[in-house]
């Protein structure tokens, strides 16, 4: 069965014309006759009770026209919400991030992107870098932000935002008021690390392999989840960890961290968001896309 068959049978039925229903079909009588004959043949009942002047639906007849006129609206109301998605006036993105930029970029980002989409529904998760990757690869997300380089080829990445790596204790910390430390001095203080997975933590121990180090040569006290959990382990005395700076800005304010810089070493990184290759992506991902590339101008 066809649609337009459907609807045309439909017509015949409401207006009780196959001369009215062919006419707004923009089709000959005949042709609309043999169109509701072929409908009948395909489904092999009579719809069209033909024996009276007036045109009535038989009972199979009566049955057809309540489903075929739900299937019509259903395809009327899809046709709808497409013209809807292709003006942007509908939809939805799935984005996950990790913590740095899920927690201290995009929230401000996604806010900007409603007002200039407002009928598109932005879904953000956050989780850890790894998990971001893993769930766009497998289509359970549209768009990932994420603080450590990927490494996928079936990725897209580009740069969002530049980053610089910070240590911070507690104001009570002996460090607080320093000018700096030695990178010696570091190794052997009492530090906070996020879990494995974490982006900052990845990016940390690729920059310590570049100086011949690892992190075993440090003081690692505790594992704390991500960032909230190691900020509030650090203002409760735990020694140092390290965050993004797009992330200590309330803390640092506030007086709650103070930034310890480490003479000689400096650790940036990109935020960088990523979507799948092969992937089709709907108008209003591919609008959060643009937007995001309009928004790295000004961030980087």
């Amino acid at each position: 069965m066809d649609l337009r068959s459907l609807r045309l049978f439909c017509r015949v039925v409401e207006l009780k014309s196959f001369s009215l229903a062919a006419e707004e079909m923009h089709i000959t009588q005949p042709a609309a006759s043999q169109q509701v004959r072929t409908l009948e043949r395909h489904l092999g009942t009579v719809l069209i009770d033909r024996s009276s002047r007036e045109v009535l639906p038989t009972d199979a007849g009566r049955v057809l026209h309540v489903r075929a006129r739900q299937m019509l609206e259903l395809q009327d109301q899809a046709l709808v919400e497409l013209g809807n998605l292709d003006q942007l006036r509908g939809g939805a993105v799935a984005v996950g991030a990790s913590t740095g930029p899920g927690e201290h970029i995009l929230p401000r980002l996604i806010v900007g992107f409603r007002d200039r989409y407002p009928e598109v529904r932005v879904n953000l998760r956050v989780a850890d870098t790894h998990e971001v990757i893993e769930e766009v690869l497998t289509r359970r997300l549209e768009v990932g932000v994420v603080g450590a380089p990927s490494g996928r080829d079936d990725l897209a990445v580009r740069p969002l935002a530049r980053d610089e790596i910070v240590f911070v204790c507690a104001p009570g910390h002996p460090w607080a008021g320093r000018e700096d430390v030695t990178l010696d001095e570091l190794r052997s203080e009492p530090m906070v690390v996020q879990q494995e997975g974490a982006g900052i933590r990845t990016v940390f121990q690729e920059h310590l392999r570049t100086r011949g180090l690892h992190e075993s040569d440090f003081t690692v006290a505790y594992e704390m989840g991500l960032n909230e959990s190691a900020k509030h382990a650090v203002m409760a005395g735990a020694g140092l960890t390290y965050l993004s700076k797009f992330a200590i800005g309330t803390e640092t304010a506030n007086g709650t961290l103070a930034v310890v810089r480490v003479a000689d070493l400096r650790i940036e990184r990109d935020f960088t968001y990523v979507h799948l290759r092969r992937r089709v992506l709907g108008r209003a991902a591919g609008a959060f896309l643009v937007y995001l590339e309009e928004q790295a101008a000004r961030l980087t």
